[in-house]
């Protein structure tokens, strides 16, 4: 794909949904002016690096259709699972991995499904954690196992069992802290198991890790 170079200012409206409503309003049967193209993406009246602007973007639609299309029925590399897998437990939005990973967002979906990824929504709360999916139910964890923790909707490390039953866990994600819950709240993570997905690949925070302070 052509680097053009164009360098964005700003306060400038660049963003691929702004710059594709201009192309189809000077695409039209009654174009709009160059001039109020210019002032919809708010930059300054420059006609050279309006079509600089408008070129790179058509560009970059058509280098990501020829990668879709590349992807289009070929089957993920392990390669790619792995990112998958921890971008999506790291709280990466669908449509982000489906642009990185030139892929449509059903064929996304469709392969957290079959990883037995925890479906993540954007209702839960710490008060009213998601159900864990049958397929990630169990009773018993082991030291240093990589769960997914309902409550905190994120990776966690398992640190220890306590008498009652719950479990002293090392939550990562925003949170980088302790935490203690029960089993019913845990999930396990085959897909992390088989992949041999390490623990640093989940610390997504610059806050710091203090865990090596705690035995």
């Amino acid at each position: 794909m052509a680097k053009r170079g164009v360098k964005k200012k700003e306060f400038e409206r660049l963003d691929d949904a702004t710059v594709g409503r201009v192309v189809s309003l000077l695409e039209q049967d009654t174009p709009i002016t160059k001039k109020a193209a210019c002032e919809t993406l708010n930059i300054s009246y420059n006609t050279k690096r309006l079509a600089n602007i408008i070129q790179e973007y058509k560009d970059r639609l058509e280098f990501n259709k020829r990668r879709y299309d590349a992807n289009k029925g070929k089957p993920f590399s392990d390669l790619e699972i792995k990112e998958l897998i921890i971008d999506y437990l790291c709280g990466e939005s669908i449509a982000k991995m489906a642009d990185t990973m030139y892929r449509s967002s059903h064929i996304i979906k469709r392969k957290i499904k079959e990883l037995n990824l925890p479906e993540r929504t954007k209702s839960p709360t710490y008060q009213n954690p998601d159900l864990i999916p049958d397929e990630m139910v169990s009773e018993d964890f082991n030291e240093k196992e990589l769960v997914w923790s309902a409550r905190y909707n994120s990776v966690a490390e398992v640190h220890k069992k306590r008498d009652n039953g719950t479990y002293v866990l090392w939550v990562f994600g925003k949170y980088n802290q302790f935490a203690d819950q029960p089993w019913w709240e845990l999930g396990k993570l085959e897909a992390v198991k088989k992949f041999n997905l390490q623990t640093e690949r989940f610390v997504k925070t610059e806050k710091p890790n203090f865990a090596y302070r705690i035995e």
